[in-house]
């Protein structure tokens, strides 16, 4: 089994020590057979926390994730909350998963309500409305998306690599606390990266609460693994009506085409 993992932004040289923790921390869980490949995009505005930038950066990736199925791979992972999963399952005749979306599901045999601690205000948006398309509304707290403050930026990234405790921890505990108090009994981080940082330092668990905190990524790259062997061996990968019918390729090259894609 051949999985992709899709990052949302062209490589950033400075970050070589964060991309090297996730490889470490993340591909012993998955099964010896299974290979992952992370990819970076080869555009990329490198900027999502605008729905607009995000809607743009949508397109580089689902084309990244056309050229991973074209390459070979069994099943494609979009490595950000900010991703359009929708739109890549319509054109691809693989598994899709999303840390969003996987996740959530995940959390949903963890808890009886979950919420999403993410790292910034913009990003929490777009998480609020996955957690509207996939009808999981019900199963979050009231205001189930809640961003820390101050907000993430490159500097606490890349400090978190060596030392989460320092500064992320602080600013996750507190925004869990509260949304404990408001029923919360399963936390989500909402950051395909901070995740597996948190769990290779040990931190699962809110102090004091029994609360787990969810490595989102790697869980959610689990049910892709799982998702793919379901594909593999049933062959059951998607529905093939209505809003995941794909749509005819000379159509969708003509669209490509307006952008120069194809």
């Amino acid at each position: 089994m051949r999985i992709c993992w899709i990052h949302p932004t062209t490589r950033n040289d400075a970050l070589e020590p964060l991309w090297a923790k996730l490889d470490e921390v993340v591909r012993p869980v998955l099964n010896k057979e299974t290979e992952l490949e992370f990819r970076f995009l080869p555009r990329s505005g490198n900027f999502v926390r605008s729905l607009y930038a995000e809607h743009i950066n949508s397109v580089h990736i689902v084309e990244a994730a056309m050229q991973a199925e074209q390459d070979g791979f069994d099943g494609v992972f979009l490595g950000c909350w900010n991703d359009p999963l929708w739109e890549a399952r319509e054109v691809l005749d693989v598994p899709v998963a999303s840390v969003s979306e996987q996740s959530m599901l995940a959390a949903l045999s963890l808890g009886r309500r979950f919420a999403v601690v993410t790292v910034s205000q913009k990003t929490s948006v777009s998480i609020e409305n996955d957690l509207l398309a996939y009808g999981l509304s019900d199963r979050a707290i009231t205001r189930p998306v809640r961003s820390i403050a101050p907000e993430s930026d490159g500097d606490l990234l890349a400090g978190a690599v060596n030392d989460p405790y320092k500064e992320f921890i602080p600013r996750v505990e507190q925004v869990a606390q509260e949304c404990i108090r408001d029923g919360a009994d399963v936390i989500l981080i909402g950051c395909a990266y901070y995740g597996p940082l948190l769990r290779a330092a040990g931190y699962t668990e809110i102090p004091g609460t029994g609360v787990p905190v969810v490595d989102s990524s790697t869980v959610a790259l689990k049910y892709l693994e799982t998702m793919t062997d379901i594909a593999l061996q049933t062959g059951l990968v998607k529905s093939r009506r209505l809003q995941l019918k794909p749509p005819a390729r000379d159509a969708l090259d003509r669209a490509r085409q307006s952008l120069a894609l194809a």
